[in-house]
């Protein structure tokens, strides 16, 4: 008899259940309801235990999901952060830094979007490729005649950056990212670099040679710009940042008492400017890119 009680519990509980749709809301509150109808923007449904009762209205934007009776599960998301909206918009562009030749080198980036206002950055520079510096011109005393040096600089650096997009301070409905690759952003960046350059030494005044100097140099920037996309095919990204920065050069670490010559170039690393030995580093750029094309599914 006992048993059988349990079993008539059992089909009653089930019973209960049976047919009932759940809405878990992003409050964290979860409704027991009979939904009836999907609208554009909003659901309507009757409370569960009240099937005879009034019609109530509830918008998408405030929904995380419905669990149906028969198990299937539907989700929810703000318009602006649905991934569907902008699957026919490209997700990656190449970009070079446009004014970076120059300099006296040429940097190239890739970047990817993970979704809605997350992205990474990386970039690749090559020290040397770009107009060449002059360093100095320097009068040799035996062979009565100037010279001009120039810096030689030859190597490399590499960064890469976690973006994190602006989102608006509201949201409508149906609105969207014109681009989801556009708009202000902030990245942190890690940069390193290595390159070797002519350095102009000139100890006690008496004569003055060129010497070969190998440099280290590296930054954890924090990165502040805006990107403007057009025709889902040409963009054009426009930043600075500011962060910690060091390297290993003697114009900014001299502590051998030798005297140099030309201290043009002291704390410029191309891609990153270090402020000689107080640990700050800043960079900037303009960017041009193309975005490649997208994913045909």
């Amino acid at each position: 008899m006992k048993k059988y009680y349990l079993l008539v519990l059992a089909v009653f509980l089930y019973g209960t259940t049976l047919g009932q749709d759940k809405v878990y809301k992003k409050g964290g509150e979860i409704i027991d309801a009979k939904v009836i109808e999907l609208g554009t923007d909003e659901v309507k449904y009757k409370l569960f235990n009240d099937q005879n009762g009034p019609t109530y209205s509830l918008d998408k934007d405030r929904i995380i999901k419905i669990v149906y009776e028969n198990g299937r599960i539907e989700s929810y998301q703000s318009n602006l952060a649905d991934p569907e909206l902008y699957a026919d918009q490209s997700k990656n562009a190449i970009k070079i830094n446009f004014l970076s030749p120059l300099l006296g080198y040429t940097q190239f980036n890739f970047e990817h979007n993970l979704r809605p206002g997350r992205g990474y950055e990386v970039s690749l520079g090559i020290i040397g490729l770009g107009k060449r510096q002059e360093l100095a011109s320097v009068y040799d005393q035996t062979s009565q005649a100037s010279t001009t040096i120039y810096r030689e600089a030859r190597g490399f650096f590499a960064g890469g950056g976690y973006k994190f997009s602006k989102m608006p301070d509201f949201i409508n409905k149906g609105s969207k990212y014109s681009h989801i690759l556009q708009g202000a952003y902030v990245k942190p960046e890690i940069l390193m670099g290595l390159y070797g350059e002519n350095n102009i030494k000139n100890p006690y005044g008496n004569s003055t040679q060129a010497e070969k100097e190998s440099i280290f140099f590296g930054g954890l920037l924090i990165n502040s710009g805006k990107q403007w996309v057009f025709g889902n095919a040409f963009l054009v990204d426009l930043y600075g940042g500011l962060g910690y920065a060091f390297d290993n050069s003697r114009k900014n670490n001299n502590n051998s008492g030798e005297q140099y010559y030309s201290q043009n170039f002291a704390g410029n690393h191309f891609a990153l400017i270090t402020g000689a030995d107080t640990g700050v580093g800043f960079t900037a750029g303009f960017k041009v890119g193309l975005l490649l094309n997208p994913t045909k599914n």
